[in-house]
This record gives structure tokens, sequence and C-alpha cells, in this order.
């Protein structure tokens, strides 16, 4: 649809260009632009005059260059007539001196009468033509005129009947399409328009009989969807009136702007208020309501009420998505807390929680925890104790029992870990340090007997090597012992029983020192006395922490029953043995 200006069309350059093209007498042109004009202005009736005018002042031209080259044509032919007749004139002066004089004579009567004939049918012909002329400009009742003066000389000229009813016609257009125009200034719209219809199916092309039936027609139609809207406005059908309401904002911005406008803005703040009414029982209803009061603050932006009122519907959403959004993350870890696909998919649906609300201290905890466990245990298999420990210390100090315990459980892990590495480069007392840590998260996990005695036979080691052996043998013979290994040991009839008989030996006769070297060499090959195995096959995802604390057992001791390095990466689809205690 065309934007239709609402300032005066007389300002308009196209108007202007229009009439400069009129004042030189470029008339096709000028009506071009006149009509661009007066779909800018389609109300404007003085347009519509102006165009009548100047439609009437450019056949008038046309008929005044058409009367003029009809005169001259009339005098070139009398100026022929009198040529020839003053040539038939001395013809017949000088046959008449002849033998057959009279037969000559009977010749050029003849022929002077239908050389008269010829000339009135020319004649005729051109009145003909200027009255079809006067029917192009519209001058039906000199156009009739000229037909019956046409008529008089020669009632069966060609066309001249169908020529009459045409003008007829058209006087009954005018008439009709004068008619219309007075009707739309009484403001009777329905009326015109069906005139105009009339007029349209007898000269289709007739003046701006078609651009009036068009605007007349959206009009009508934009006044049924106005009251459509306004019935159901006062109906309380809010969402019915909003549609109608917007429908004529697109058609026709500037359609009774005050009204549309007004009962719009209290229809989009009246469906958003029955809907918060009702039970608001999803986040697509929220975002309905808040997009009510957006539009109706895009209206009257300095409402306070609707601001207000869009201000605590988006807290509402906030905390209707990002419920959401927890709820879906601690589902994910209920499920499996302990898998990493699970903890990777509780920390994405955390950080879309954090971008709907950033500065919410139990969200971002939340998030924090996810995102340091997943960290950890990418360090982890890598061998980064310190980073481990560094993001583990934090996620146990939040929540001690994290992802089912084995956030703790990898944490123990790391410090044994890092207290090997020290074991091997000589840092006896940060090795210990280490391994009194892991004692500490032992005792915080339920069934970590396992872990306990790994944790003390690391302290037994660590002492030992800072030479305070009898303590290191002590420590040993209890964690042996504490866990029933010792009496394994002894039932096995093997090296390893042999090695924990000299142990005992070199005791009970006060060497330490040697007993010390006797007893790490039983720890080192105690995988061998457990008493239960379970083979398991590795699945994406998995990674030691998780499968030890799963099986009650150590990430230490599965690598010792897999003679695996010191670099806790596992492959999927591989075989892992697992022993385990009682």
């Amino acid at each position: 649809m065309s934007v239709i200006d609402t300032g005066s069309f007389t300002e308009s350059p196209l108007f202007k260009e229009a009439m400069g093209y009129f004042w030189v007498g470029k008339w096709s042109e000028g009506f071009v632009k006149l009509a661009e004009v007066e779909k800018k202005f389609p109300m404007e009736s003085e347009l519509r005059a102006l165009r009548q005018m100047m439609e009437v002042r450019s056949r008038i031209n046309e008929y005044e260059a058409e009367e003029i080259s009809r005169k001259k044509l009339q005098n070139l032919t009398r100026n022929g007539i009198r040529a020839l007749l003053t040539f038939v004139v001395v013809v017949v002066a000088i046959v008449g001196l002849a033998t057959y004089s009279g037969w000559i004579q009977a010749q050029v009567t003849k022929a002077q009468n239908e050389f008269t004939q010829n000339m009135q049918q020319a004649q005729l012909t051109i009145e003909f033509r200027n009255a079809q002329q006067l029917i192009i400009a519209g001058k039906s009742d000199e156009a009739l005129a000229a037909y019956e003066k046409i008529k008089s000389t020669d009632p069966n000229f060609p066309g001249l009947t169908e020529a009459i009813d045409r003008a007829n016609a058209l006087k009954n257009v005018e008439v009709q399409y004068v008619q219309a125009m007075n009707l739309l200034q009484l403001g009777d719209s329905a009326q015109a328009l069906d005139i105009l219809k009339d007029i349209n199916q007898v000269l289709p092309n007739y003046r701006d009989v078609s651009l009036q039936i068009k605007n007349l027609q959206t009009q009508s139609d934009m006044g049924s969807i106005l009251q459509q809207a306004d019935q159901a406005f006062s109906d309380g059908r809010f969402e019915d009136a909003i549609s109608g309401y917007e429908s004529l904002r697109l058609m026709d911005s500037s359609f009774d702007t005050r009204h549309v406008e007004d009962n719009l803005f209290q229809s989009y703040v009246q469906a958003a208020q029955m809907l918060l009414l009702s039970p608001v029982n999803s986040l697509e209803t929220l975002q309905k309501i808040d997009g009510y009061f957006s539009n109706a603050l895009a209206l009257r932006p300095l409402d306070r009420e609707a601001l207000a009122a869009r201000t605590q519907v988006r807290s509402v959403i906030e905390d209707s998505v990002i419920g959401d959004y927890v709820s879906q993350a601690q589902a994910a870890l209920a499920n499996s807390p302990d898998s990493l696909e699970a903890q990777q998919t509780a920390e994405q649906l955390l950080s879309k929680a954090l971008a709907v609300r950033p500065n919410d201290p139990d969200i971002l905890t939340q998030f924090q925890m996810a995102q340091a466990y997943i960290q950890a245990i990418s360090y982890f298999t890598s061998s980064k104790w310190d980073s481990v420990i560094e993001q583990l210390e934090f996620v146990v100090g939040q929540q001690a029992g994290y992802a089912n315990g084995t956030a703790l459980q990898t944490l123990y892990d790391a410090y044994i870990a890092r207290g090997s590495d020290f074991v091997a480069a000589g840092e006896y007392l940060s090795a210990l340090e280490d391994f009194q840590r892991s004692a500490v998260l032992a005792t915080q996990l339920p069934d970590s007997k396992s872990l306990a005695f790994e944790a003390q036979t690391m302290i037994a080691e660590a002492q030992g090597l800072l030479t305070n052996f009898q303590e290191a043998v002590l420590i040993y013979q209890d964690a042996l012992s504490t866990i029933g290994l010792r009496d394994r040991i002894l039932a096995l009839q093997n090296s390893l029983t042999d090695t924990l008989k000299y142990a005992e030996l070199r005791t009970s006769n006060g060497d330490y020192q040697t007993a010390f070297y006797a007893y790490r060499n039983v720890i080192r090959d105690r995988v061998g006395a457990y008493n239960q195995t379970t083979v398991v096959t590795v699945k994406s995802g998995d990674y030691l922490s998780m499968l030890a604390h799963r099986y009650n057992t150590t990430v230490a001791a599965i690598m010792a029953a897999n003679q695996m390095n010191n670099q806790p990466r596992l492959t999927p689809n591989t075989q892992l043995i697992i022993p385990t205690l009682p």
C-alpha cells in the first residue's frame, strides 16, 4: 500500500514538477506526475478538480491545434476548388467550340457533382473526428451537438449511431461522477462507492474512478475492522481487539490514530493483566505477558504502571527460566553424579542460567563447582596434580560430597599421586604432607578402609625415607593388620609371604631399617594378595577416580594391577582390572 502524506499537496515536489510540465504544454508528463501526487494525497478533492481542469485545458489545446489544421485544410481545399473550377471553365469554353460541346458539358457537370460530394464527405469526416476528440476531452454536450450536425447532413454517416450512443453514455457517466463526488463531500462514502463501481463497469478508465474505488474499499474494510475491534474491546476479548487494532496500524498508521492507539494500549495492558490473574504454568505464557507490556510501553514509554508491571513479570520470567535450568542441571547430576558427561551438561545449563541472572551467588557457585570439577578431571588425566588439587579443594570446600563423593576421592588420589612424585624427586617432607592430607580426606569418605590403608602405607614410606624407620615399620604393621591383609599374605605361601616374614623377623631383632625396606616391598606387591578383582570395559567418559570410587578401591591400586605408568588416562573399549579388598 502506498504511503499517504499528511502535509499540503501544494508543497509536494511532485506537484510542483507536474505544474511545470503543464505550464509548458507537456500534458502527458504533467498527468503522470499529477497521478503520483494523487496517490500520496488520495483524499484531496482539490487535486481531482485540478486534474479535471487540466484535462479540459489539454483537450481544448488539442482541439485548437486540430481546428487550425482543419482551417488550413479547408483553405487549401477552397483554393483547389477555385483553381479546378477555373480550369474547368477554360476547358468548357474551349470544348464548347467543338462539335461535342453538349456531351462534354454533361461530363463536366457530373464531375462537379462528384467533387462536391467528396468534399462534403471529407468535411463530415473532419467534424466527426473533432467530435471524437471532444468525447476524449469529456465534453459530451459539445460532442453530441457535433454529432447531431453531422446527422442532419448525412444520417447514414459510418459509425455515427455508435458514436452518439457513446456520447450519451459519457454524459450519463459525467453526471454520475459529479454525484459521487458530491456524496463524498457529504461523507456518504458507501453510496459514492456504489456509483463509482457502476461508472467503472461502463468506462473502466474514466478519470480517477479506479483509484477512488480502491481508496474507498480500503476505508470500508478499515471501518469494518475498527468496528469489530471496538466490539471485541467492549466485550473484554482483548487479544481479538489487539489483532484488529494492529491490523489497522499496518494498513494505515494515520487512520483514526488517537482512538486506535488509546484502545490498543488498553488492550495490551488488559490482556497482560488477565493472563496474570490466571494460573501461569509455562514460560511461554510469561513471555507473552512480557510482550504485551513491552508493546504497551512502545506506545506510551512513560506509563509507570505498565513499566512496573513489565519489570515484575520479567523478574518472574527470570526466576522461571533459572529454575528450569537449575532443575535440569540437578537432574543430570542426580542421575549420574560422577559422570563427566553429566557434569558437562550441568555446566552448560548453569551457564545459561547465569546468562539470565549473572550475579546470582547460588547459581554462580554451582557453575563454578561444575566447571572446576570438569577442569580437575582433565588435569588429572594429564597428571597436573597441582591444578587438580587447586580446583578440587575449592569444590569439596563448597560441597564435600560433590559428584556423589567422587570429587573427594579424586582429590585424595591427586594428593597420593603428587606425594609419590615428591618421593621420586627426593622431596620427602613435601610427600609426607601430601600423604597426611590424603589420610584426612579418607576419613571423610564412607567405606574408606582401602583409602585409609593406602594413605597410611604412603605415610610410612615417607617416614622411612626420612630415616624414621621404627615409626615407619609400626605404621606398616598397623595398616596391614587393620585391613586384614597380613593374614591373607601369610596364607598365600609365596614369595610375598616370605618377604613379609622377613620384615617381621628384622623388626623383632630391632633392625628397623632393614624391616622398613622389606615392608616397603610387601606394600608395592600387595595387589597380588587382594582376594577380589573385577574386570570392566572402559566406556567413553570413564576416568580412574570415578571407577576407583565406584568399586571402593584406589587409583594407585588400579594402576598397580594394570601395570600402568603415572599417566592415568583411559582408552575406551579396553579391559581394566579393578582390585578390591572386602
